[in-house]
């Protein structure tokens, strides 16, 4: 029990088992990163494993404790893991999903000792770590705003009451309710306050919205959640149409102090999932006004105080139409995307902000990074060809594929069913969107489908 630095909710990014030491990470390993925080240690809300990799180079040894709930840490192995991180000094087994179990928790293992730092990273760990950010009077999202992140019925209540633009939603308890909503035309059918696009469905008129509830209540990641019952919310939505990006913002007291926008590539059909990012998007500047106005409008509807926000936006005629926004650092590598193409280091910049510090936040961006992820139709990996090569490519960052021959690959319904990625840098947006997408095509994964009964 020491004084306290920083408060982390942890992140998993979307593609899982990448392994391998990329370019980018070795160039990281290269830069002199160790940075001075106020005194005190480091807490984690929900152990994320990929962003304390991104950590190590500038936290204090043995500086981080790891808050996680005790079925996840069995489930995870999380003592083990954290054993391998240098910056990790221990493990506090406490609830956090949807309970405040973990302040007390935390109060006792610190003992009294300060914190400087609180930060959002893992969906489930949003709310806590706001809850402890403010415990400890230091920066955060805020208690109300995070309980918006994390809710996105509360999202779009707050977001119309703050004049965005919003599709009609409504709340679901069965697939009556959302019927009765559709009313014979297209809607979108989706729990609100789970994570990474698990249980999404974008249904036509037609679609048999009974089986499709049964698939969105069952779509749980449980190797994220603890084995205890749980309250989940569903909502239905008109169904949007446009061409969908992600705006991240870095916010200090409410105002925005560095704004990216991400052009989206998702998948066609019932599944939205996202197959790729470009970095940044390649708009015209009142399109990219556009962004800033409604992200700053964002920002205020929720009240919104400091971190770092990953919203997704619909862009139609009439210019951006939100479609969700998390409250922790963006996932499907695009910090990576961000840092390669910027020129900066987006977590140490969070990080700096949260322990109150005045960080140096990237200007323009000089390059343009994408990243495709990899899929296949589901069956038996028979054959995986063309990394190697591919992985020697000018500009390419990182080339991973996560089966092998002999692996069952399953249908494309959320992020954790793709099976690898390509990540690129180029002169700009449109030479890396071309590169990543010459590149992913380069990777052959032979699939042996299943064929239904």
């Amino acid at each position: 029990g020491g004084p306290v630095a920083l408060v982390i909710a942890g992140l998993e990014y979307g593609v899982h088992g990448a392994a391998g030491r990329t370019s980018l990470n070795a160039q990281r390993e290269k830069e002199p990163m160790q940075m001075e925080l106020p005194a005190g240690r480091v807490v984690m809300v929900g152990f994320g494993k990929l962003l304390l990799n991104q950590m190590e180079q500038f936290l204090p040894e043995n500086s981080v404790v790891v808050v996680e709930d005790p079925d996840i840490i069995r489930k995870r192995a999380v003592h083990d893991a954290a054993a391998e991180l240098r910056c990790v000094g221990s493990v506090v087994a406490a609830p956090y999903h949807q309970d405040l179990a973990l302040v007390a928790a935390v109060e006792e293992h610190l003992a009294g000792g300060p914190v400087a730092l609180v930060i959002a990273g893992l969906e489930y760990g949003v709310h806590g770590a706001a809850v402890l950010a403010e415990r400890f009077g230091r920066p955060g999202a805020g208690v109300a705003a995070a309980a918006a992140l994390t809710d996105k019925l509360r999202l779009r209540e707050a977001a119309r009451a703050g004049g965005l633009r919003n599709p009609e939603w409504t709340e679901v308890h069965g697939p009556a309710d959302a019927e009765a909503f559709a009313a014979g035309g297209p809607v979108v059918l989706k729990p609100a306050n789970r994570h990474a696009s698990l249980g999404v469905q974008l249904l036509e008129p037609g679609d048999d919205i009974a089986a499709a509830w049964e698939l969105t209540v069952a779509a749980q990641d449980d190797l994220m959640l603890p084995d205890r019952e749980l309250a989940w919310r569903y909502m239905a939505e008109r169904r949007l149409y446009g061409h969908e990006y992600s705006v991240e913002a870095l916010v200090r007291g409410g105002e925005v102090l560095f704004l990216n926008v991400t052009d989206k590539l998702t998948a066609g059909g019932r599944y939205p999932v996202e197959l790729g990012h470009v970095v940044p998007a390649d708009l015209p500047d009142d399109v990219r006004r556009g962004f800033e106005e409604a992200m700053a409008r964002f920002v205020r509807a929720i009240g919104y105080d400091t971190g770092i926000l990953h919203a997704e936006w619909m862009l139609d005629e009439q210019g951006p139409v939100l479609i969700e926004c998390a409250g922790r650092v963006p996932g499907d590598s695009i910090t990576f995307l961000l840092d390669a193409a910027y020129g900066g280091n987006v977590i140490r910049t969070l990080v700096e902000l949260l322990a109150g510090g005045s960080p140096k936040l990237p200007g323009g961006a000089p390059m343009g990074a994408a990243i495709r992820f990899l899929t296949a139709p589901a069956g038996t990996v028979r054959e995986v060809t063309g990394v190697e090569e591919v992985q020697q490519r000018t500009g390419v960052l990182r080339a991973a594929v996560t089966v092998a021959p002999g692996d069952r690959v399953a249908e494309l319904r959320s992020s954790w069913d793709r099976i690898g990625e390509v990540m690129v840098l180029a002169a700009g947006p449109a030479q890396a969107r071309t590169a990543a997408e010459d590149a992913a095509g380069a990777v052959r994964i032979a699939v042996d489908a299943e064929v239904a009964p």
